[in-house]
């Protein structure tokens, strides 16, 4: 176990490594130049070059990438082009809003995992049946499709009183400075209405995915030897079901759970973006239309950084669940 968590650090560093590399490649690729874009349509020449020798944007990128790498080995992510932040504080005050907003998505994938489980239970009946089809449908919808679908339902279908509750969706939420980063539950019936929407947005399309898989990993261990003789002993079929099947038929899915916390903390910026929420997400897309190339590597930097100890943690909580699964030993 220790090897194989050694070998993932290792694999982590040079996950992090790339990443910075091809963020950096691909913001100096696009067309445009976040001096020009500070200084203002009317700047001089003489005002944008000034402004870029400020920012260093005028060196080679080797020697940009080569600062940037000794600011991060001392915990500094550079400060931000256009608000003139630091941006490990710019993560810090938009982290507790993108935790809110995975940790309520994956509370409603977690709904998959009973549908899952009964459709696998009345295979090929007509609840079976409905039940893959819609997950298939749902499945198939895009993200921002289903987010815009919402917001003209809610706020322009529904009556005031309802969709008053969840107006503060458009407006954004309020970030404070020095706001708790762990706080991931709502401060208030407010937040809650902000939370609402945004999180069903994500939460629905991975119902359908966990659904779609809880069924299938259900009916392979339901035809498992085990459970004919659990059944053969003259054990209820509640308690064959409970304690034997789902037991084991729900480790994949809860690994697909454990790593879509992962992806989600990192930022969702679809969503984030459709319903105007502040998060990591947001920040991440705002900064890519300023150019702002400190904020954007150090946001996929911190995205990346929680989706692969995301991973590790399954992986290692994977094997303590499961005996049979030996990590490199």
């Amino acid at each position: 176990m220790l090897a194989y968590i050694v070998r993932r650090l290792f694999q982590l560093i040079i996950v992090l490594v790339g990443v910075t590399i091809i963020t950096f490649i691909i913001m100096f690729a696009v067309p445009g130049n976040p001096a020009r874009l500070l200084a203002g349509k009317d700047a001089t020449p003489a005002k944008i070059a000034l402004i870029s020798h400020n920012l260093g944007l005028d060196r080679p990128l080797y020697v940009q990438y080569y600062k940037f790498v000794v600011r991060l080995l001392h915990g500094d992510l550079g400060q931000s082009y256009a608000v003139r932040q630091p941006v490990m504080q710019m993560i810090k005050q938009n982290v507790g809003n993108t935790a809110q907003l995975a940790v309520a998505a994956v509370l409603i994938e977690m709904l998959g995992i009973p549908l899952g489980v009964y459709s696998a239970l009345r295979q090929y009946s007509f609840w079976d049946t409905a039940l893959t089809t819609s997950a298939l449908v749902i499945w198939g919808i895009p993200v921002f499709v289903l987010g815009v679908f919402l917001e003209q339902f809610f706020w322009v279908t529904l009556p005031h009183w309802v969709n008053s509750w969840f107006g503060t969706m458009w407006t954004g939420l309020p970030q404070t400075p020095g706001r708790n980063v762990w706080l991931i539950f709502p401060g208030s019936w407010t937040s809650v209405g902000a939370l609402v929407l945004p999180a069903f947005t994500l939460g629905i399309l991975e119902v359908a995915y966990i659904s779609y898989m809880q069924r299938a990993a259900m009916l392979e261990v339901i035809r498992s030897d085990y459970i004919r003789t659990a059944r053969a002993k003259g054990l209820s079929e509640r308690k064959v079901v409970l304690k034997h099947g789902l037991k084991n038929a729900i480790i994949p899915v809860m690994t697909i759970a454990g790593i879509d916390l992962g992806a989600l903390m990192g930022g969702a910026i679809v969503t984030e973006t459709v319903f105007n929420r502040p998060g990591l997400g947001l920040m991440i897309y705002n900064a890519i239309g300023a150019r702002d190339l400190p904020v954007v590597s150090g946001g996929v930097l911190f995205a990346t950084l929680v989706y692969v100890v995301a991973n590790l943690i399954v992986d290692i909580a994977y094997a303590y669940v499961d005996p049979r699964i030996r990590l490199g030993e």
